[in-house]
């Protein structure tokens, strides 16, 4: 799949004019750059509001732990073939199918001075990416033991980044909701939302399904992603002047941050 990737984007740069690069890069690494600059230094902007719903999401994480040897046994007893088709979804849903569509939707807003594609695709970007570096951020200083790897729940190393001890919070969960966040504010419609939230949430619990994750992993994970993605979605650089547009899609070829309720 990386392979494929590679060749992709070698494909799409080089099917771009430098000067067209030139002329966009800039101000949209600025943009990037201020919007992740943002979302990091968000808790000295928080109001008691939001510090009040950040903890109500640790308050249900915390309470998740003492179900998740529950949740274990129920999804590990519940396999059928069927099911670990439709929970393969973590293995497609993930960082390379996101890193390529985001590849053509910024190429093909360049070659086509495309701004609503342009604009989708810095958000994607910019989600995924900040969502994914506070991920890692809060892997290491946990160094929870994953569900395949120990029995109990309770099994934290901090500081540890070996595969087996980077359990908490659920990566595959925080992008499958950033990504799923950032498209669903593209259409005004129920189908095309529940659509996109429903990728995310089948993704997340394939996590727990597939016992790479605990659950209180893929909540905890989940609600980092949505509020990231939110958070970018809403802020002020992202703005489109039109914002009851509708999405325009590529050709087929191919935290001061508030958080929602």
């Amino acid at each position: 799949m990386r392979f494929y990737l590679t060749i992709l984007l070698i494909v799409l740069v080089s099917s771009i004019s430098y000067s067209q690069i030139e002329e966009s890069a800039e101000k949209d690494f600025g943009k990037f750059f201020e919007v992740g600059g943002d979302i990091l230094t968000a808790p000295k902007d928080f109001e008691s509001d939001d510090w009040i719903k950040l903890s109500a999401t640790i308050g249900v994480t915390g309470l998740a732990l003492l179900v998740d040897k529950d949740v274990k046994k129920f999804s590990q007893s519940k396999k059928t073939e069927s099911l670990n088709t439709v929970f393969k979804i973590d293995e497609y849903y993930h960082i390379e199918l996101m890193a390529a569509s985001i590849v053509v939707f910024y190429g093909y807003a360049l070659i086509d001075k495309n701004n609503e594609v342009r604009n989708l695709s810095l958000r994607l970007a910019e989600a995924t990416v900040y969502s994914s570096l506070i991920n890692l951020s809060i892997k290491f200083l946990s160094g929870r033991s994953r569900p395949s790897y120990t029995e109990t729940p309770f099994e934290f190393n901090p500081l540890k980044i070996t595969f087996e001890q980077t359990s908490f919070p659920s990566g595959h969960s925080t992008l499958a909701f950033a990504y799923s966040t950032v498209m669903a504010k593209e259409y005004q419609n129920f189908i095309w939302k529940f659509g996109w939230y429903s990728l995310a949430v089948l993704t997340a619990y394939a996590r727990v399904y597939n016992n790479e994750h605990w659950f209180s992993d893929i909540l905890f994970g989940s609600a980092m992603g949505y509020f990231v993605g939110e958070f970018v979605n809403n802020h002020p650089t992202n703005q489109k002047s039109d914002s009851n547009a509708e999405p325009i899609s590529p050709p087929s070829p191919f935290f001061a941050f508030r958080i929602p309720l």
